[in-house]
């Protein structure tokens, strides 16, 4: 088992660079700023709401607090890949429609290096982009127009590796080293009036540097209970870009010059409290805060507002133990999140909320576990003629589990 994990963590890792880049969203409100920015947080916590940050890793990894990977066991490698599937249905006041979109959401893997230093690697998306819009413009002194078509795709994504060191029982401190990268796209495509062959503009702009963010969790113990406190921090970072211009018409491409621009990933702090008994129960609630209001956009229909995001979760295991498996050792999720996104659309601001469902399925003869989650949810709002998206997640993780270090037996 342990080469097969190792060989999948290989090729993965080499190709999770392409697949990230892929489009994995697709909302009209992406059209703004960065994109739509991705809740961390990986199979575990989605189904209890993307709640974590008191949670230590274990069985699982857990990405939404670094000091939490001092939990993973001393024998353990682990490897793990999630994929969603997402069906939207999106309203305004006039019409519906309806859209299935689906990708590879990361790839991380986690291990003890001592007794009390532990380590995750992995790539996961930071925002992303995903739209297409159509509209109409008039020819002045005709009766028709020509269509344009806005398209906007790719995103900002985070390849990290994270240590955490635990210092005693109570107390484990963790930090993210990661590299931001990524594209996004924006192309404006215009045709079909007359014998107007058409157009496109093509706008991409690329982000790249590193950066840190910062992790605590401080544990009491009382018998079978286990009271977790967690708080993460990450401060501003202005990231390396390049904006790069072209204009197609017919078959000629014009380059139109590249640029420079401004862009920071905001200041950003976060706590959870986390409450555990005998490794059956567990529950906590997060609240995270990101200082986006500090930082402009040029589009000037949005104006940017500090990013909130409350959540909470819990789950239950009939038999914790790695002896059962089948409906006796399932873990069962539940929870829910509400968030205030930095977007404020023509001073109407955008806000979303999910309820969440899931479950653990370990899988028999080792310790690997299939990790199910649905999230109902509701994006934006039909005011001032803007869109409400409503959707239905579902989550797939897989986590492999594999144990090192072990000696063999002989008989």
């Amino acid at each position: 088992m342990r080469y097969k994990v190792i060989t999948a963590a290989i090729l993965l890792s080499i190709n999770s660079t392409n697949i990230l880049k892929s489009q994995i969203t697709d909302s009209p409100y992406t059209l703004f700023g960065a994109g739509q920015i991705e809740d961390n947080g990986f199979g575990a916590n989605k189904a209890m709401g993307g709640t974590g940050m008191a949670f230590q890793s274990g069985r699982y990894l857990n990405n939404l607090n670094p000091a939490s990977y001092s939990g993973i066991d001393s024998l353990s490698f682990l490897f793990e890949m999630g994929v969603f599937s997402k069906y939207t249905r999106y309203e305004t006041n006039n019409k519906v429609q309806t859209k299935l979109d689906g990708n590879i959401r990361y790839i991380a893997m986690g291990f003890r290096i001592t007794p009390w230093w532990a380590n995750s690697t992995g790539v996961v998306p930071y925002s992303s982009v995903g739209y297409t819009i159509h509209s109409t413009k008039s020819i002045e002194g005709e009766l028709t127009g020509y269509k344009i078509t806005y398209n906007g795709s790719g995103g900002i994504n985070q390849f990290y590796s994270g240590n955490s060191i635990k210092i005693n029982k109570n107390i484990s401190t963790g930090i993210n080293a990661s590299y931001i990268f990524g594209s996004i796209t924006q192309t404006e495509t215009a045709g079909g009036a007359y014998n107007f062959n058409g157009y496109s503009v093509q706008n991409t702009k690329y982000f790249n540097n590193f950066y840190f963010d910062y992790g605590l969790q401080f544990s009491v113990y009382n018998n079978d209970w286990i009271y977790t406190l967690g708080i993460v921090y990450g401060n501003s970072k202005k990231l390396k870009t390049l904006n790069r211009i072209s204009f197609n018409y017919a078959e000629d491409t014009v380059d139109l010059g590249s640029s420079e621009f401004d862009f920071h990933l905001p200041r950003k702090y976060g706590f959870g409290i986390g409450v555990e008994k005998s490794r059956r129960y567990r529950g906590g609630f997060d609240f995270e805060r990101k200082y986006w209001s500090v930082i402009k956009f040029s589009n000037p229909l949005l104006n940017t507002r500090n990013s909130e995001r409350y959540s909470m979760g819990m789950e239950y295991t009939h038999k914790p133990d790695y002896k059962h498996f089948g409906l006796a050792g399932i873990t069962y999720r539940a929870g829910a999140y509400y968030k205030k996104s930095y977007v404020v659309i023509d001073d109407t601001p955008i806000n979303s909320g999910a309820i969440t469902f899931g479950a653990g399925i370990p899988l028999k003869r080792d310790l690997s576990i299939i990790n199910l989650s649905l999230e109902l949810g509701e994006n934006g709002t039909l005011e001032n003629g803007l869109i409400k998206e409503n959707y239905w997640l579902v989550h797939f993780n897989i986590t492999l589990h594999d144990l090192w270090f072990q000696k063999p037996k002989y008989d």
